[in-house]
């Protein structure tokens, strides 16, 4: 759930976070026919500047529609639909997951295509792995993406979401966060807060 408010080049970190990139690439939305994101040097180029479009702009209703593109490489669309429209005063203070299944694919995998052969792949290194331990053979030295020991694709923490997503609320207006275009990891450090640059 987000506010009216919310402005487009915010709404691009909430689906960060959400989805727990890091903001690597370029990304792009489309509703109501026309085509925005933030332009970052040697991106692409955006007729509106997306910190001044609103949600509220639009006339949005149940069932509405709209597409968020991140990586143009990998290619990862998302469609997104309104489920439920609010009054003001009925929202939180800042963006909520209500609710969300499995994680979200890694950075860098190849799109959906890579991200399900990696999957297959992590799983039957997982298996064979397993008959190797039971063998007594020492795995720790396989050749394996470092991801395959900690990647659980099942696992989605929602809490964590929302914790996540109440920092990006208090870096709202920041323009060192929302012109930002890399790692959240300075943004989400355990002293970073509203005031800390």
């Amino acid at each position: 759930m987000v506010q009216g408010d919310t402005t487009l080049a915010e709404l691009h970190h909430v689906f960060q976070v959400a989805m727990g990139w890091d903001n690597w690439h370029l990304h792009r939305f489309k509703l109501w026919g026309k085509e925005h994101g933030i332009p970052y040097a040697g991106g692409i180029y955006f007729a509106d500047d997306t910190h001044r479009v609103h949600l509220g702009d639009f006339p949005w209703r149940v069932n509405d529609k709209f597409t968020y593109t991140y990586d143009f490489g990998d290619y990862w669309l998302h469609q997104v639909r309104v489920e439920q429209v609010f009054p003001p005063t009925a929202l939180a203070a800042h963006p909520v997951c209500v609710s969300g299944r499995r994680a979200c694919p890694p950075e860098e995998v190849g799109g959906p295509r890579g991200y399900n052969q990696r999957t297959l792949d992590q799983f039957g290194w997982a298996y064979e792995a397993r008959d190797r331990l039971l063998a007594g053979e020492d795995i720790r030295e396989d050749d394996v993406p470092t991801w395959f020991w900690t990647f659980r694709p099942e696992h989605f923490d929602k809490e964590q979401v929302n914790e996540r997503l109440a920092q990006v609320y208090q870096l709202k207006g920041n323009p060192d966060f929302l012109y930002s275009q890399g790692g959240y990891d300075y943004f989400f450090a355990p002293s970073a807060g509203p005031n800390s640059h």
